[in-house]
């Protein structure tokens, strides 16, 4: 009866020591026992086709015009409208595009004291020689866009 009385007044640290060794283990056991390993994705049957959804006709990718289709998030993020009639057949240029079109008139005074004046960005698409879609149009656009960055009013 004395042993016990004793050891309950005063733990010893070997006690003690064993003690926080045995709850770090089972704690260690518990927490890495409870993670199972992840199954490797499984890939569909051959002949199998997997919908996403909004993929409405079933081909394994959201194409435009779509239910699934964003046209804010994907693609070249152009919705139908947004782009004007001067874009529609821009091909890869459409973006830029889209931003020469919306510019407004600007012009400039050269250092000889002759102005520039510039229309609005729809006509200066609209006068380009070059066909849209092709290298020389986009060509031109760039170089239209370079204009305006040269000499268009800073705001």
């Amino acid at each position: 009866m004395r042993l016990l009385r004793l050891m309950a007044r005063r733990p010893r640290p070997a006690a003690l020591f064993a003690t926080g060794l045995a709850t770090a283990l089972l704690g260690t056991v518990g927490v890495l026992g409870t993670d199972a390993p992840a199954a490797p994705a499984a890939e569909p049957a051959p002949g199998v086709t997997v919908a996403l959804p909004g993929d409405d006709n079933a081909d394994g990718r959201i194409d435009e015009d779509e239910s699934g289709w964003d046209c804010r998030t994907m693609g070249n993020r152009l919705c139908g409208g947004d782009v004007p009639p001067e874009c529609e057949r821009a091909g890869d240029s459409v973006q830029l595009c889209v931003t020469v079109a919306a510019r407004a008139p600007y012009g400039w005074t050269n250092a000889d004291g002759s102005t520039v004046d510039v229309p609005d960005g729809r006509a200066m698409i609209r006068d380009l020689d070059e066909t849209p879609g092709t290298a020389p149009w986009a060509d031109a656009l760039a170089a239209l866009d370079a204009e305006y960055r040269e000499h268009a009013p800073r705001a």
